[in-house]
Order: structure tokens, then C-alpha cells, then sequence
């Protein structure tokens, strides 16, 4: 049995059977959120090479929402979200939190417990071993070990302050991401290609512009928190050496100042494989207007997103509602893995071999885990990936999450299929893999570890097609045949809620 199952199998049982008694009830809201920027120079997750961080541009933040709805005082049915400022959310990270928060609240359910990453590449690894450990810099279970312990209080506080509260939600838009991969007249598609190339033909994909929110009131109509969903990661600054939790820092400030400084804002990252906060074209007309406004790309790309969740309040606020039906799924699904090929085991060999001279290039490992899995095949020609997947209803909104960078065609075909009103896609959550076998692994799980490795592109059959990092094997531990059964899965579950 692989290591994610056994971790996960009893909480996911427990949280099937309570989704089934789930129903509209009072709703109960506890917020609180912590600082989790680290205190000493730190290596950022995010590049092949090592970036040590020289200083903190926006802080980093960790955001907890817990959520119960009642019948008296019968608990129905429970959940927790935490969005953290993080790259992705390993088992390096997962596992230390998981652990925090059942220590702080020895009751609560870990199958409700949903932790998403922000995918800000200006954040700490959370894993050691990635870069060559250098003196005066932290190393990074350090980091993880101050950071869950600030988390997991922070668990405790949402957790012990939740009360009455009101619902609602709504759909607002916001031009902040762009698909990032450029087509040529070869056919071939290059992430961050040039779209000023003569051979330029398209730009791949679709992009989803959707604001999604969520308001959660106190009974004088207070704002407690606002969960906000967009389709893209926080990467517009991803090569600084500075700590930075990206447009989320200018979000949060600029919703605060509006809404409240008490205010708790959960940033959730859409399913944005294949997207970017980064100019593709017409970029001298776009800095243009961001200079005759007196902005940096970060506080524009805030006014654009507060600008949705502004818009949406206005038309929401009189919707209010404190009897709310929640139903929470938590599950593990078993999804085909995308297939070495022949012609892809060979080039990635050679490549790991050529690496082997420059440890410190990440590339060589990133090679070296598809010849692994090529060699797998031998034992087992069909391997399937075991992932974990959350389906949270409140009211006639539902939020369903992946622990993949999930390319974008996927989340529409779940909004356009779902029978909720409103569907969030989450993307980069609970994901539990290891980029290596654990030390002292029984044999027999010593080739499952690649199965669950975290954060994973999961690209498009276009995608695909045209190449490129984020569609090659290396990009991926799942491809579109995987992606069409999450997405199966998945509605099948949010469908059955309604």
C-alpha cells in the first residue's frame, strides 16, 4: 500500500460517511492567520539553482477559515482551509502541519483539513536536500518546523473562536493571468516564447479571468474573511532574491484598507498550469497605463483583482445567508500515470548522465526520477498515481481541489459541467509526495514514491502535442488521460452534492 494511502484512507472514510449526513444548518465561521516570513536568509523555491533571499519585499502570510455548520448543538459537517504563502504543499511541509494541528486540536478530523498553496516562487523551500547547504542560511525543515508551529496555533485560534455566522458569494472578473505558452509555425509551443517572432501563430490555451468569492459575516454584519480564487500564480516577481508573497501582499493591504484591518483574506490559486501574471504581448501599451496610474505591476495587478472582489461585494452584501447547507468530501482517486516512452527514457538517460558533472543543476535529478519510472515498468506497465482530491459545498457554491499545477482546460470543463451555481478550483493542495524514496523505505514501496510527487504539471492534450517544459515527461507525473479521469472524478462527487 502506498505511503499517501496509508496516511490518508481512514480520514477519507470518515469524511465520506459525514458528507452523507450533511444539510442546511447554522452556519459557525472562525478566522486567523499568522506570519511565516522567515527570520534569516532562506533558499527560494522556485528555480533549478539556488536563490538565497537577501531581504523581504511583502511578508508571507498563512490564512485559516474554519467552517461548521450546526443543528443546535449538533456538529454536521466541518472544514478548514489554509492558504499559505508557499510554492506548493509537499509532504515535507504537509506531514509536520498535519501533525501540529492534531497536537493542538487532538479532536479534529485531519480529512477536513484542506491546505493550499499561494505557488509564490519567492517563498522558502520546504525541503532540504534541494540545494547545497550553505552557512548563514536557514535550513529549510528549520523553516518548516516555525512555520507549522505558527500555522497550527493559528488552526487552534479559527478553530476555538468559530460562531454564528452569514454566507455569500458571487462572480467577479479580473484580466491577471495570460496563457504563457506560445504556438509556432512548426507547430511546437515554448513556455514564455517570444510572441514578437515572425514564426509566432498563437497563443495556446484559454484563459480564465474569474474572480470567484466568498464573504463570511459575524451576526452584526461584521466581514470576517473573504476567500478569493483566481487563476493564476504569484510569480510576477518569481526571479527576485527577496522574500515575497508576490500580489497577494498588495491584495491583502488594499482589502484591508477598505474592508477592514481585522479583516482575513484565504487567496486560493485557480487552476493555472499553463498561466502567468506575465505580459505576453502588447506589453508596452499595458506598462504604459500602469506608469499614467503611478503603479508597480504588483499594485496594478492588486487594483485588478480588488477591483472583482469590490464588484462582487456590492451585489452580494444583500444576499446574505446563515442557514447554509455544507457537505465536505474528502477522497483519494487512483488516475492513470502519463507513460515513459522508449525515445523519452533514452534522452532523459543521457541527459541525467551528462548532469552528473554539475549536482548543483537541478535538471539532472529532474531527468533522472523519468528514467526511474521508465524502469518501473517493468513490475508494473500500468501505473497509477494516487492523489487526493476535497469537495467542499456551502450553499449553492462548491469548492474542489487537486494538488497539481492543473492546466486551465481542465477546470473549465469541471465549471461548465458542475451543478453548483459557482465552482472554485483549487489548485497546489495537500499534495503528500516525496521527491525521493524515504530513508529506510520497506522495498516494496520504494518504487511507489514517484507516484505521489507534489505539484506536478498536469498539461492538456494540446499542450502535449506541442511540447515544452510544462507538457514534456519531465513536467509531469500525470498526463491527459490522468487529467480526464481527475476531472471525472471530481465532478462525480460535486455532482452528487446537489
Amino acid at each position: 500500500m502506498s505511503a499517501l494511502r496509508r496516511i490518508f484512507l481512514p480520514v477519507a472514510i470518515a469524511a465520506v460517511v459525514a458528507a452523507a449526513q450533511a444539510h442546511a444548518a447554522t452556519l459557525h465561521v472562525g478566522t486567523a492567520r499568522c506570519d511565516i516570513t522567515p527570520d534569516m536568509p532562506s533558499f527560494l523555491h522556485g528555480s533549478f539553482s539556488a536563490r538565497v533571499s537577501t531581504g523581504v519585499q511583502y511578508p508571507l502570510t498563512a490564512s485559516v477559515l474554519a467552517l461548521e455548520s450546526r443543528e443546535g448543538d449538533k456538529s454536521l459537517e466541518s472544514a478548514m482551509i489554509v492558504s499559505v504563502d508557499t510554492c506548493v504543499v509537499r509532504a515535507s511541509f504537509l506531514l509536520p502541519l498535519r501533525e501540529a494541528v492534531q497536537e493542538q486540536l487532538p479532536e479534529f478530523d485531519l480529512g477536513k483539513l484542506i491546505v493550499a498553496a499561494t505557488h509564490t516562487h519567492t517563498a522558502p523551500t520546504t525541503l532540504d536536500g534541494n540545494f547545497k547547504q550553505q552557512e548563514g542560511v536557514q535550513v529549510p525543515s528549520d523553516y518548516v518546523r516555525a512555520a507549522v508551529a505558527k500555522i497550527a496555533a493559528a488552526a487552534r485560534q479559527a478553530w476555538e473562536g468559530r460562531k454564528p455566522a452569514r454566507f455569500s458569494y458571487g462572480l467577479g472578473h479580473a484580466v491577471v493571468a495570460y496563457n504563457r505558452r506560445a504556438v509556432y509555425a512548426n507547430g511546437t509551443a515554448v513556455m514564455y516564447g517570444k510572441t514578437n517572432d515572425p514564426n509566432f501563430r498563437a497563443i495556446e490555451g484559454m484563459e480564465d479571468h474569474d474572480v470567484n468569492s466568498m464573504f463570511f459575516w459575524d451576526t452584526s454584519d461584521k466581514l470576517l474573511a473573504i476567500v478569493v480564487n483566481v487563476s493564476c500564480p504569484s510569480q510576477e516577481v518569481e526571479a527576485l532574491r527577496l522574500v515575497s508573497s508576490d500580489f497577494w501582499g498588495p491584495v491583502r493591504e488594499q482589502l484591508r484598507e477598505k474592508y477592514g484591518e481585522d479583516l482575513t483574506i484565504v487567496g486560493l490559486c485557480g487552476a493555472a498550469g499553463d498561466q502567468s501574471p506575465h505580459l505576453r504581448y502588447r506589453q508596452a501599451a499595458d506598462d504604459r497605463m500602469t506608469r499614467l496610474r503611478q503603479l508597480d505591476r504588483l499594485r496594478e495587478i492588486a487594483r485588478r483583482i480588488v477591483y472583482g472582489v469590490d464588484e462582487v461585494y456590492e451585489a452580494v452584501q444583500h444576499a446574505k445567508q446563515d442557514d447554509v447547507v455544507v457537505k465536505h468530501q474528502y477522497a483519494i482517486v487512483d488516475i492513470p500515470e502519463r507513460i515513459v516512452t522508449e525515445a523519452e527514457y533514452k534522452a532523459c538517460k543521457a541527459e541525467a548522465e551528462r548532469l552528473k558533472a554539475n549536482p548543483g543543476d537541478g535538471r539532472g535529478n529532474w531527468n533522472a526520477r523519468v528514467v526511474a519510472r521508465y524502469e518501473s515498468l517493468k513490475t508494473d506497465p500500468r501505473p497509477l498515481f494516487s492523489t487526493p482530491i476535497n469537495v467542499l459545498r456551502i450553499g449553492d457554491a462548491v469548492l474542489c481541489t487537486n494538488q497539481f499545477e492543473l492546466y486551465t482546460d481542465y477546470a473549465v470543463q469541471i465549471k461548465a459541467r458542475s451543478k453548483a451555481v459557482q465552482t472554485f478550483v483549487v489548485q497546489l493542495v495537500n499534495g503528500a509526495g516525496e521527491p525521493q524514496p524515504p530513508a529506510g523505505a520497506p522495498e516494496a514501496d520504494k518504487n511507489d514514491w514517484h507516484y505521489s510527487s507534489s505539484g506536478t504539471y498536469l498539461p492538456s492534450a494540446r499542450a502535449v502535442e506541442g511540447g515544452g517544459y510544462g507538457a514534456v515527461i519531465q513536467s509531469n507525473t500525470v498526463g491527459p488521460e490522468g487529467g480526464q479521469v481527475l476531472v471525472e472524478e471530481t465532478l462525480k462527487r460535486i455532482n452528487a452534492m446537489f
